[in-house]
């Protein structure tokens, strides 16, 4: 692992810049639909429909970057810098483009994108203005979120990290300044919401630029960028498509189970907006352990130290699976305090209660499985944990929440004991292909 020693690349050193990088697009989130709400609670589901759109097409978006980053750090391992930086432009190059095409899909058909969404006609005029402007963010998003994956890969986390304090900064500052018309400026609701976004994208991308050149010493060729090399895109698509597959699952099955949910009632249905707010929280733990550890294991196998890889895999989920459970054990004991600061009723507290108890085998299993499924990954093995995917959250989760949470009428409880089924056996699954070996077959360099 000498060369992991000498780009200054670690468990530690990754996880915790990921971690509060995580963290702070969390609470920014929080924070603007917070200082939307002072302004109109009507506002918020028109700037939510926005960012759903944004959602899913930062979902396209991140399936390419987590294609580069494991190739590169593949590339990197292997001491081929040559092919590092190819894959890097290649990389630039097309996700510059899907954010381009992004954003003219926006542009044109963002009126039919909010009436699919069944967006009330009262509010689809400032939401298309709020996605209007959002969408000229994605061609920046695009080109940023590849920069942000290869810095990462290169040992510059802590920076990456300190960008998006920047960029979070200057949108909750003009947020402010649109919202509340400080400065003697007048409100301009969701549009300079919009264009603060905006402008946070447009700083970050610069910095990200700079780093890219200064620190990691990728000097970008614009020959390499205008001559488009397939081969580079190819093997990042190996990895990326099926990573970007998993995740839709993942969107889908929680969407349908979402759907099952509204089915018990509105006291249900809030309590399971409110509650998946929080246990995003007690994922970041877990998510960012298991993208460190994929930097690392993606290093290692172009490297060819299998076995090293083989014996970090099972270092970082002991480590995260202890990470997750302290965290969880922490937030069920203090679940009276969580419940007290809640705004909700007698029956949703009796209905949110046993879901403390249940988070604990649910999120300690949720980080089995990610951090077995992103070391899969990052060893070229991709298909595996999609096919996995398929068969456990549609096949298993779903059927068994659907059973359990309406015909046995255990509500809520029954469908969140299906994502428990579903993370376990497919951590248990994706284990028994890590220690199989194949993975070792399957490197992309």
């Amino acid at each position: 692992m000498q060369n992991l020693k000498e780009k200054n690349i670690s468990l530690t050193r990754l996880s915790v810049p990921i971690f509060f990088d995580m963290l702070l697009h969390f609470l920014t989130l929080l924070i603007n639909t917070y200082m939307v709400t002072l302004v109109s609670v009507h506002l918020v589901g028109a700037m939510g429909a926005g960012n759903q759109v944004m959602d899913l097409f930062m979902t396209i978006f991140s399936f390419l970057s987590v294609g580069c980053s494991i190739v590169v750090a593949q590339a990197l391992g292997a001491k081929n810098e040559r092919l590092a930086r190819r894959v890097i432009h290649a990389s630039l190059t097309f996700n510059a483009i899907l954010g381009v095409f992004c954003a003219l899909v926006i542009f044109f058909f963002g009126h039919e994108l909010l009436a699919l969404m069944h967006v009330p006609s009262e509010l689809r005029a400032d939401s298309y203005a709020y996605l209007h402007i959002l969408g000229w963010a994605l061609c920046f998003d695009g080109i940023g979120v590849v920069m942000a994956a290869i810095l990462r890969v290169y040992g510059y986390a802590s920076p990456v990290m300190l960008v998006s304090f920047i960029m979070n900064l200057i949108t909750i500052t003009g947020n402010a300044i649109a919202l509340f018309g400080y400065f003697g400026l007048p409100n301009f609701g969701l549009v300079g919401v919009g264009f603060s976004t905006l402008a946070g994208r447009v700083v970050a991308l610069v910095v990200l630029g700079f780093m890219l050149v200064k620190m990691a010493k990728i000097r970008i060729n614009l020959s390499y960028l205008f001559s488009f090399h397939f081969d580079m895109l190819r093997r990042v698509l190996a990895v990326g498509l099926p990573s970007a597959g998993e995740n839709l699952l993942w969107m889908g099955q929680y969407m349908v189970a979402f759907g099952f949910v509204a089915s018990m009632g509105a006291d249900s249905l809030a309590v399971q907006t409110i509650y998946f707010q929080l246990t995003l929280l007690l994922l970041l733990f877990g998510a960012a352990i298991s993208v460190a550890n994929e930097v690392i294991v993606g290093h290692l196998v172009g490297a060819r130290e299998f076995q090293k890889a083989y014996n970090q895999a099972f270092r970082a989920l002991w480590i995260g699976m202890g990470a997750t459970a302290a965290v969880v054990v922490a937030f069920y004991l203090g679940r009276g305090e969580v419940l007290s600061r809640l705004d909700i009723t007698p029956a949703m507290r009796e209905i949110m209660l046993p879901l403390f108890g249940l988070s604990i085998v649910l999120e300690i299993g949720r980080t089995f499985n990610i951090v077995m499924v992103n070391a899969l990954r990052a060893s070229g093995d991709a298909r595996f944990p999609l096919a996995t995917g398929l068969i456990f959250m549609w096949g298993v989760s779903l059927p068994l929440g659907y059973w359990l949470g309406i015909k046995l009428g255990f509500g809520i409880v029954g469908v969140w004991l299906g994502f428990v089924a579903d993370e376990w056996l497919r951590g248990l699954v994706n284990t028994w292909r890590w220690k199989s070996r194949k993975w070792q077959e399957k490197a992309l360099v």
